[in-house]
């Protein structure tokens, strides 16, 4: 199935063939009304007005029309043009100054436009049809006269063919465009993914540290010893943020609501300055709603104040919310970096949504902290449109080569050397024919290396300028502008090679300029092959259709601009579908984990079933708080990812009294997070319900690693074998030695 650049270059491409044959064959027909003397003017009349009322209609009726509609419309068109050949013997005269006939050019633009409308054996069928159409309406018109010139049905295929060829060249370049704009999107959607889970990975993360760690880390450390009604309303908030976080955050969110309930947690009187209400992404509002919670939440821990002030502005490039307190204050610089609510909760919680943080204070003059957002969205489609359109011109520019090469080989040369005795010396129709294949090789190159003419454009096309006086130079008068005098028209190939890309008018005004010095030449000598009609009925059918590819040209660039507009759109919507769906199904995966362990002890906390003064109680929510914590450390990118999540471990048993004495020997092989977890979970049990002092050592080697906590504590439960990790435990003295010994494969 064609993609989507495809798709849109064939519907755009059909009505421009369409507009194409309705406006020259209108035209060519008028003028030669106007111009051309007519054997029955009646008649003539009344089959030009009927065949563009004709193609008229054909050309509505195939493009709104349905599928079986387009599949029956071209055969009739086809019967139609023959139609019109076979009146020749009203409808023009024979003349051999007078040019190309209104039929000749209708037959010419009908089997240069069917490509875009039918597959090539209906072109191959209906161009034969055409032609002997034509040829029966011509003997009937002027037997054995000019009208039935042989070459005119050798050019007629030729026509079809190399218009067959353009309109393939074309479509290879937006199946091109296709596939590299979708090997882009596949790129960009699985970084945006990658991106998302990581983020909500760490706000995740930022919410356990905000809510849930900190409320069980209180217990495990001793600060409340009984059922207080604050805990149960502490715990239930937390498992409500939980069982949020396991949403996904899609659409949009009002920002001004969030705020006013994440400051209804903290006992502090808050000043407002914000609008009535800002709409955001919805993940950009939680974030920043979440930052603003950890500031308010160290304002109350540690500002020695109980008001603060939030402030949010916003313009049509960021959103910044502010919050100042006018408490202690404190030196950023100290702090050691390691503190999760300054370094990770603020900073990164920002970073994570291309945002910002800023935390100004001095001890004595409180503190604020700045929250930005950006609300720009990248225009992904920029990168989208340049490959698209590159494509496009790619295709179209090796057409016109083809096209070029051919004609210069395949009709030009063998008509040079038909005609020597129209010329007064042959050696410029030679250097003028070499200098064109020469232009056009050039360009080819430049295509095939994918590179721009540049500097190189404008002598190319003074070149062809010169090339073609030369040539016309040493046509004899009686020759000028008739078939021996080749180069008329077909240097114009070479100028539509070299101006193709550029704008419109400067295509015009070079391609003009051309014609116009050829026609200069001629009038200067007085004397051509054919009259002012049949000079403007020749050069009319192929200006036309070199013109013609200038406009599609120009269709093409802006054609790249709206399918890249389109494409990035439908982008957008398939991207978000796949955010989500990962984001379900990894925040399901989560609270599956906290299901079997957090949860519990949380809902025991706020129903009251479970004593906060209990020691087991205590024990439990020590080991949850460490497990948490390591798994806070685990999302930090170190060097050292045992070690920093093991530090981890070792603070909290420190904060409960613990002594901890840590030693590592040995070089560990990377190891992956599943089996650092089943390494460190026998040392957070152990640490969690540890007195005293306790020793904590990892022995590693190439192929192996052991963790080993020594501690004064009760028993630990067996942990199963899994992910190359056994364990093994011993009680002697009153003392648990267990190890985690992790066993690579040889």
């Amino acid at each position: 199935m064609p993609g989507a650049v495809e798709q849109r270059l064939l519907r755009q491409g059909l009505i421009y063939a369409l507009g194409l044959r309705c406006v020259v064959i209108s035209l060519s027909s008028v003028v030669s009304l106007a111009l051309a003397p007519m054997p029955d003017r009646a008649v003539a009349v009344a089959v030009v007005a009927a065949f563009n009322g004709w193609s008229l209609c054909y050309a509505v009726a195939l493009v709104r029309g349905s599928r079986p509609t387009r599949r029956w419309l071209p055969p009739v068109d086809v019967a139609v043009v023959c139609a019109a050949c076979l009146t020749q013997p009203w409808t023009v005269t024979s003349d051999p100054r007078g040019g190309a006939t209104w039929i000749l050019i209708v037959v010419n633009l009908v089997v240069v436009t069917y490509p875009w409308q039918v597959d090539w054996p209906v072109l191959t069928g209906a161009t034969v049809a055409i032609v002997t159409a034509y040829f029966v309406g011509a003997t009937l018109a002027d037997p054995g006269g000019w009208l039935g010139d042989p070459a005119i049905a050798p050019w007629t295929a030729a026509q079809a063919a190399l218009s067959w060829g353009l309109y393939r060249f074309v479509r290879r370049g937006a199946r091109a465009a296709d596939r590299a704009v979708d090997r882009a999107a596949q790129l960009r959607r699985a970084a945006v993914i990658a991106a998302a889970r990581r983020r909500d990975e760490r706000e995740y993360l930022a919410a356990l540290h905000d809510t849930a760690a900190a409320t069980l880390l209180m217990i495990g450390n001793g600060v409340v010893a009984r059922t207080e009604p604050w805990l149960a309303e502490q715990a239930r908030r937390d498992l409500r943020e939980l069982r949020r976080s396991e949403e996904a955050a899609q659409g949009e969110a009002d920002l001004v609501p969030l705020l006013r309930d994440v400051a209804g947690t903290v006992a502090l009187r808050i000043a407002w300055r914000t609008p009535g209400c800002l709409p955001l992404p919805a993940a950009d509002a939680v974030s920043l709603s979440r930052g603003v919670r950890e500031a308010l939440t160290n304002v109350v821990r540690h500002a020695g104040t109980g008001q603060a002030g939030i402030r949010v502005d916003h313009d049509a490039e960021q959103v910044t919310v502010t919050i100042t307190d006018q408490g202690v204050g404190f030196d950023p610089a100290h702090v050691a970096s390691h503190r999760y609510g300054v370094a990770r909760s603020l900073v990164e919680r920002m970073i994570q949504i291309g945002g910002q943080a800023r935390i100004d204070s001095r001890p004595g003059h409180g503190t604020t902290v700045t929250l930005t957002c950006p609300r720009a969205v990248p225009d992904v489609g920029r990168s989208d449109r340049g490959v698209i359109a590159s494509s496009f011109q790619r295709g179209l520019r090796w057409a016109v080569v083809v096209m070029s090469l051919a004609i210069l080989v395949f009709l030009d040369l063998p008509r040079l050397l038909a005609s020597r005795e129209a010329y007064t010396v042959l050696w410029p129709q030679f250097v003028t024919w070499s200098g064109l294949l020469a232009v056009t090789v050039t360009v080819a190159v430049a295509t095939w290396r994918d590179r721009p003419l540049g500097r190189w454009r404008a002598p190319l096309v003074v070149l062809v300028f010169v090339l073609s006086a030369l040539a016309t130079s040493s046509v004899r008068p009686e020759y000028l502008l008739g078939p021996a005098h080749w180069s008329e028209g077909d240097a114009g190939w070479q100028v539509v090679l070299l101006m193709m890309d550029g704008r419109i008018a400067a295509f015009a005004a070079v391609l003009a300029a051309q014609y116009l010095m050829t026609f200069g030449q001629a009038v200067l000598v007085g004397e051509a092959a054919l009259s002012v009609a049949g000079a403007v009925s020749a050069t009319w059918a192929v200006l036309a259709f070199q013109f013609a590819i200038a406009m599609i040209a120009a269709v093409l660039q802006g054609m790249a601009t709206s399918s890249a507009r389109a494409m990035g759109a439908a982008e957008r919507v398939r991207t978000a579908e796949a955010v989500a769906r990962h984001l379900h199904t990894d925040r399901a995966d989560r609270m599956s984990a906290l299901a079997a362990t957090t949860v519990p002890l949380l809902e025991g906390l706020a129903s009251g079933k479970l004593d906060p003064g209990d020691g087991s109680v205590r024990g439990s929510c020590m080991a949850e708080a460490a497990r948490m914590r390591r798994l806070i450390a685990e999302d930090a990118a170190t060097a050292d990812s045992l070690s920093h999540e093991l530090r981890a471990c070792i603070e909290l048993a420190e904060r409960n009294g613990v002594t901890v004495s840590f030693a590592e020997r040995g070089t560990r092989p990377e190891l992956s997070p599943p089996v650092r977890r089943r390494l460190i979970e026998p040392a957070i049990a152990a640490l969690a319900t540890a007195s005293g002092k306790a020793r904590l050592t990892v022995a590693s080697t190439h192929e192996s690693v052991t963790v080993s906590v020594v501690a004064a504590c009760p028993p630990l439960p067996p942990m199963p074998d899994g992910d190359g990790v056994r364990q093994s435990s011993v009680v002697s003295g009153g003392r648990l030695w267990v190890q985690a010994t992790w066993q690579g494969e040889r």
